[in-house]
C-alpha cells in the first residue's frame, strides 16, 4: 500500500512539473515590453473619519465645531514631532482649537475668511454680534464644503506661510476655504493671540 502511494505521488509531481514548465512564457524583450503597469492615482485627501491624520485633530473638528466634510493632512507623527521638538505652552489639540475659534470668530484682520464674509454681507465696519454670529455660520459651512482642507505647516514643504512666521515659535494651520488660502497662527508660548489672514 505504502508503495502504491510512493508512485501515485511521484506521478502528480512529475505531471505537475512539466505543466509549470508549460505555463510561463517564455522571458524576451517582446514580452516584456508587452506587459502594462497602471499608473498609480492621485491620493486623495483624506477627511475625518478616514483614519489617515491624528484622531485627537479629527474628533476635535467634528465633536467640538461639527466641521466633518474638510479634507485633512495633519498626520500623527508630525503631530508629535513638533510636540516634541519645540517649546509649547500647550499641546497640538489646544492649539487647533485655538485656530478654528480664531477662523470662526476673529475679522480683526481684512483677508481673514470672517472679515471677508461680513464684507461681502456690507458690515464689516462695526458689525453687530448677530451678523459676526451669521457671517461665522457661513464659514462653517463653507469649511464643510467639499474642497475644503486644513493642514498643519511643516518645515520645506507646501503650505508655507505668506508673511514668513516660524514655526519654532508658532503652530502654524493652513486652510483651503473657498478656494482662497488662509493661514491661522498660533504663538506657541501663548503671548500673542491667535490670528488668521489670506492672500
Amino acid at each position: 500500500m505504502m508503495r502504491i502511494l510512493t508512485l501515485v505521488l511521484a506521478a502528480a509531481l512529475q505531471a505537475g512539473g512539466a505543466a509549470a514548465l508549460d505555463w510561463s512564457p517564455a522571458v524576451s524583450p517582446e514580452t516584456l515590453s508587452a506587459v502594462t503597469v497602471a499608473a498609480p492615482s492621485p491620493a486623495a485627501a483624506a477627511g475625518p473619519r478616514d483614519g489617515q491624520n491624528y484622531s485627537g485633530a479629527e474628533e476635535l473638528l467634528i465633536k467640538e465645531f461639527s466641521i466633518a466634510g474638510i479634507g485633512m493632512d495633519i498626520p500623527e507623527a508630525e503631530v508629535m514631532r513638533q510636540d516634541r521638538e519645540y517649546n509649547n505652552a500647550f499641546c497640538f489639540d489646544h492649539a487647533l482649537r485655538l485656530a478654528v475659534k480664531a477662523v470662526l470668530e476673529n475679522y480683526a484682520r481684512p483677508t481673514s475668511p470672517l472679515a471677508r464674509e461680513l464684507s461681502a454681507m456690507g458690515s464689516l465696519q462695526a458689525p453687530s454680534k448677530s451678523e459676526v454670529k451669521k457671517a461665522s455660520r457661513r464659514v462653517l459651512e463653507a469649511l464643510n464644503r467639499r474642497g475644503s482642507l486644513v493642514a498643519v505647516v511643516r518645515p520645506f514643504k507646501f503650505y508655507q506661510p505668506l508673511n514668513g512666521e516660524t514655526l519654532d515659535l508658532n503652530w502654524i494651520f493652513f486652510l483651503r476655504v473657498d478656494g482662497r488660502p488662509y493661514w491661522a497662527v498660533v504663538d506657541r508660548s501663548g503671548e500673542t493671540a491667535p490670528y488668521v489672514y489670506g492672500d
